[in-house]
């Protein structure tokens, strides 16, 4: 027999598979990513034994690039050993950026392009302008693995404007905010799923009032020269099935922001830690619980805002601002279509967290007053040959004050 073909099931090989050296490696279905891309990820070579484990972990790694709809493998016994060959189904990765969200009295836009596999090697540009009560733009670029190394780096250009609604003793005032930043940092990747960047960027901030009147404390305009720099570190054990996701991560974020005027760093520390994990076929339940602190200044400019597109869906505008917080997202996303191309999943959820107040102490995590709890419902329409094409549809609503409500839109999973 010159040649037997064996479609896998991987449990079900005949284990005279596992005992041959591999004679080949092959692809099928690469169109735009590039072969030499795909190397860096297979940990077995020509001439190493054939090994089940590897293989699969080999296939799950590939599909986690999260470039690929599906990879699937088989393998082919010769008189040489054993070929095996990769079959890729490629994402559409080249995308316009058509992505909003609203909530009561609040809109916003963006409209650009991203790419997130760059030159057919994991490198990703992302370009938009974006309307957020103001008109901001935006650059971000990012070579992953320069060289099939494990060394990256990321180059950023941000003009952002917002209205900033900031806080004096019980008065709201909104100001008009403006940031100009260049930015860039270094990754080291150590493995295929843990990195550290390391980074800066020089930025200069504007304050103006918008409101009319006078307020106490409230100046009409701040502006200042910043550096930041930032530490990155990222644990990534998450497995992806198409949308569906089952695992853990983990992001611990260090900052410090150094005036160019006489005033005291300012240092910042958020850890963000998800775990997915499935309910049959259909089902996936999520959960992220982020904390975090900064330099406690009684301050308006605190850092962690209570919002409806960061945190907590349905609470509204950037709501109110701590030097610290605790958040806890959980959802269950269930899938009451799952066709080939097309998939809607409907999401039961409920956001709470709680914030230190500038200048305040940690007893403000307890205190009634800084807690907000909202549950609510929505849906998720999924392209599943493209990139991140995920229109979500959420309402929230305060379990605490039914008065307080309100729908939130956005492109991709909440987290």
């Amino acid at each position: 027999m010159k040649r037997l073909l064996l479609i896998v099931c991987i449990f079900n090989l005949s284990h005279l598979c596992f005992a041959q050296e591999v004679s080949s490696i092959q692809y099928e279905g690469l169109k735009k990513t590039k072969a030499s891309y795909v190397d860096q990820f297979v940990t077995f070579s020509e001439g190493d034994k054939l090994d089940s484990a590897a293989l699969l972990a080999t296939q799950q790694r590939l599909v986690n690039l999260e470039m690929f709809s599906d990879v699937k493998f088989q393998i082919e016994e010769t008189s040489s050993g054993v070929n095996v060959t990769f079959q890729f189904q490629e994402l559409f990765t080249l995308l316009p950026i058509f992505s909003f969200g609203g909530i009561e009295e609040n809109f916003w836009i963006q409209v650009g392009a991203s790419e997130v596999n760059l030159g057919g090697r994991g490198n990703k540009l992302t370009t938009y302008y974006q309307y957020y009560d103001r008109s901001s733009f935006a650059a971000h670029l990012t070579f992953s693995r320069i060289k099939q190394s494990n060394w990256g780096v990321n180059v950023n250009l941000i003009k952002w404007a917002t209205l900033e609604p900031l806080f004096f003793d019980n008065q709201t005032v909104e100001y008009e905010y403006g940031n100009y930043t260049i930015g860039a940092d270094v990754i080291r990747h150590f493995n295929f799923t843990d990195r550290v960047e390391v980074g800066g960027a020089f930025f200069t901030e504007s304050y103006r009032k918008f409101t009319n009147g006078f307020f106490e404390g409230a100046p009409e305009k701040v502006d200042k020269k910043k550096l930041l720099g930032k530490a990155t570190f990222v644990w990534n054990r998450v497995n992806y099935f198409f949308f569906y996701q089952s695992g853990w991560h983990n992001q611990l974020n260090i900052q410090t922001v150094q005036s160019l005027d006489d005033d005291p760093p300012f240092y910042i520390v958020f850890n963000d830690v998800k775990k997915f994990w499935r309910s049959g076929e259909k089902g996936n339940f999520g959960a992220r619980l982020r904390l975090g602190l900064s330099t406690n200044e009684e301050s308006p400019f605190a850092p962690f805002v209570l919002d409806s597109y960061l945190n907590i869906r349905g609470v509204g505008n950037r709501v109110d601002r701590g030097t610290g917080a605790i958040i806890l997202n959980a959802e269950y996303r269930h899938s009451f279509v799952d066709k080939k191309k097309v998939a809607i999943q409907g999401v039961l959820f409920s956001d709470s967290g709680s914030w230190r107040n500038p200048g305040g102490n940690f007893a403000d995590f307890s205190e009634p007053d800084n807690f907000v709890l909202f549950a609510g419902g929505g849906l998720r329409f999924i392209h599943k040959n493209i990139y991140n094409a995920i229109l979500r549809v959420d309402y929230g609503f305060n379990l605490q004050q039914t008065n307080i409500n309100g729908f939130v839109l956005g492109i991709g999973q909440y987290f």
